[in-house]
């Protein structure tokens, strides 16, 4: 074994205790990959395997769309995670090159140490997420993406994915954090391993100014593309803006430690000593900030979000259906003879059934080369059926018109629907019942969102697989309608009005955010873990610092106190942070989704990830740092009895 390879195996050993968080943080982004991979691999096999079924591709949209995410946060926080592992031995690092080590074997040293961490922690992790992902086909089968029983194959391809990506993250993480101490001359480097730098570097701070300029234009994207594009361009600001946060992180720590210096004075020794300390040592200190305000961010935007699309779906399906009175028959559906009764009834002047046809739309043009994934080029959709009398609804048609879908082989498709080139004349592929037909756009219309992206004529042929449905009657005079109601109701039909139906909407859109739900909670439960050990993490790297602040006077409660005021800082720090990267994210999914340029918040789930964040920023710390603090006295207790010992 080389000399590099022996020295990393007993730098692992004597630094396991700080690098077994690592791991742990290694082995749960393992799983969560591997996991994703699993389903993404059967999301490819089912649409590849059945592209005649509407509901085929559904499994791929929803598995790649979580997988796009849980790549990000994974990466973001595995390499924040070695970076701050690896940080605190800077001084380590400093004197290697100190007694002649050279700059390429520091890099070396610590890629084998990233290696050695990885060898045993991500089989750890892989091996359980390949065996537990069918576990999560219960709820992908209760959201209807999946077929009840289903379970998908197990291959190696997830974990060597999942690898493939963790890996070279850990390894730039972590050589970006020992590459100060491996560039710098051996006695700089000891120079600078004692005492943190005040800046950052020139280029770390124009990157920030770029994200954040950067960060701060998606935001704004929903002013000029409105509806669920520019939405969505917008959450991803939250992101860049805390990658923005986390570059000018030491500066931010900072700047807070030295106002709380201006408000005390010096007034209280402790806490005066824990800003003091956080001013000083900024950096080690954004290694735990970062976390916590990514657990804030991430949760706050995903349930800002969550909440504008189920308000959108209900004021614009309030606002779309034109009719009196919307009736059902108890269970589901309206049958035709239920509607020539209504039709009948006196002071009816138009019934007409809107319902939903599954069917697929084509995404991309079929590749020749590769025609076995042409299943991959469809993704699932619902055509919902415009009744013959067209004033029951109104979806705020800006081009063309929806009394056009009276003629077969005609759609009508949402502005949402157009942002891929779409538009009047064009043809639209979907496939229905197994087979694929071309309809020609007729209309263009704005609200997609609650009454769906493609509308097409009650009467037409691709309307026979209708599914469901309501049944919408207008009265002939306003004054008519308590009368139609009763009418209705009497013939055995379930009645209620359009914002009655409108609510009915938003709780059905609001159930099927369950698996949106699930799949979040697990993303936070894993970001959670991995602020909780940088806490943890930090502390337990400083405990030679208490020891010797113990031993020049200070109590223990006075060194609690003191992680204490830090551990407020870091939290306040986080929680600032975190709100300030999601505010206009948040508030470009308002203007996009509700056409109010007001932040969509959660009240109910933003309270609690403040908790959240508050409870391990504030807890975890100072119990380290009691554990800390007493194995300090223990030791010092016991060199005392030797030395009273050897005396007498």
């Amino acid at each position: 074994m080389s000399a590099v390879g022996t020295m990393a195996r007993s730098a692992v050993r004597v630094h396991r205790g700080s690098l077994a968080g690592s791991a742990l943080v290694v082995a749960l982004a393992a799983a969560l990959l591997t996991a994703t991979g699993v389903w993404v691999e059967a999301g490819v096999r089912l649409a590849a395997g059945a592209s005649d079924d509407p509901a085929a591709s559904m499994l791929l949209t929803v598995a790649s769309s979580f997988a796009g995410t849980a790549v990000l946060i994974a990466l973001l926080v595995v390499a924040s995670t070695f970076a701050g592992a690896l940080r605190p031995r800077a001084r380590e690092f400093a004197l290697l090159r100190a007694v002649g080590a050279t700059t390429g074997q520091v890099r070396r040293l610590v890629t084998a140490e990233v290696l050695l961490v990885f060898a045993v922690a991500a089989p750890l992790g892989a091996l359980p997420g390949l065996l537990l992902a069918p576990l999560l086909s219960g709820v992908l089968a209760s959201g209807g993406v999946v077929p009840a029983g289903y379970a998908p194959a197990l291959s190696p391809w997830p974990v060597i994915g999942a690898l493939a990506l963790l890996v070279p993250t850990a390894l730039l993480g972590a050589r970006l954090a020992g590459r100060e101490s491996a560039r710098l001359s051996p006695a700089s480097a000891v120079q600078r391993s004692a005492v943190e730098p005040r800046g950052i570097p020139r280029g770390r701070a124009v990157t920030a100014v770029v994200l954040a300029a950067a960060g701060l234009l998606a935001a704004l994207v929903p002013f000029v593309v409105p509806g669920l594009g520019g939405a969505a361009a917008a959450t991803t600001s939250a992101i860049v803006l805390l990658v923005a946060a986390a570059l000018v992180g030491p500066l931010l720590v900072r700047w807070g430690a030295e106002r709380g210096l201006r408000l005390t004075r010096g007034s209280r020794a402790v806490p005066t000593l824990a800003l003091t300390n956080a001013r000083g040592f900024s950096r080690r200190l954004t290694g735990a900030v970062v976390p916590l305000a990514l657990l804030l961010a991430l949760g706050t935007v995903q349930s800002g979000v969550n909440r504008a699309v189920v308000d959108a779906a209900e004021e614009q399906v309030r606002d779309g259906v034109v009719a009196d009175v919307v009736a059902r028959e108890p269970g589901a559906g309206v049958s035709p003879a239920a509607v020539a009764e209504v039709a009948a009834l006196p002071g009816v002047a138009a019934a007409g059934v809107t319902a939903g046809v599954p069917a697929q739309v084509r995404v991309d043009a079929e590749d020749e080369d590769l025609p076995f994934l042409d299943g991959l080029s469809w993704e699932p959709t619902s055509l919902r059926t415009v009744p013959a009398a067209a004033t029951l609804l109104d979806p705020d048609v800006r081009a063309g018109s929806v009394e056009d879908l009276a003629a077969d082989g005609t759609v009508a498709v949402s502005a949402e629907a157009t942002l891929g080139g779409t538009g009047l004349g064009d043809v639209v592929e979907v496939r229905v019942g197994g087979a694929e037909v071309a309809l020609t756009v007729v209309a263009v219309y704005e609200r997609g969102l609650g009454l769906g992206d493609y509308l097409v004529g009650g009467g037409s042929a691709v309307a026979a697989g209708a599914e469901g449905g309501v049944l919408l009657v207008r009265a002939d005079d306003p004054a008519a309608v308590p009368a139609v109601r009763e009418a209705v109701a009497a013939t055995g039909l379930e009645v209620t009005g359009p914002a009655g139906y409108a609510r009915s909407v938003r709780d059905a859109a609001a159930g099927e955010q369950g698996l949106s739900t699930a799949l979040l909670l697990a993303l936070l439960a894993f970001v959670a873990v991995a602020a909780g050990n940088a806490l943890v993490s930090l502390v337990g790297s400083r405990r030679s610092e208490l020891a010797l602040l113990r031993r020049t006077g200070a109590t223990r409660a006075q060194l609690v106190r003191m992680v204490a005021a830090e551990s407020a800082l870091i939290t306040g720090t986080a929680v600032a942070v975190g709100l300030a990267a999601v505010l206009p994210a948040l508030l470009g999914v308002g203007q996009g989704l509700l056409g109010v340029p007001v932040p969509v918040l959660d009240p109910v789930v933003t309270g609690g990830l403040v908790a959240v964040v508050a409870l391990i920023g504030l807890t975890l710390p100072v119990g380290v740092a009691v554990r800390a603090t007493r194995e300090a006295d223990g030791r010092g207790t016991g060199a005392g009895a030797g030395r009273a010992a050897r005396v007498g």
